[in-house]
């Protein structure tokens, strides 16, 4: 797995399509960032670096925020 700079901003552009290609097939935002945080739980590994950890907090965020 990538790190570092290089390979977070790898990530993000990932999980960026991951949440594009959800919106195109018509899902709602809350399905679109599931499929986000699962997509980045999933290069993040079981010990995420510190930018992956604080990008997962925010899809927890504002899934929770969705949900009220």
């Amino acid at each position: 797995m990538m790190r570092g700079y290089e390979g977070n901003a790898q990530v993000m552009a990932d999980v960026a399509a991951v949440i594009e290609q959800a919106q195109r097939e018509g899902r709602d935002l809350a399905t679109a960032l599931r499929i986000a945080r699962v997509t980045l739980a999933y290069v993040s590994g079981p010990e995420p670096e510190p930018d992956q950890a604080r990008a997962l907090e925010a899809l927890d965020r504002q899934l929770r925020s969705l949900a009220e």
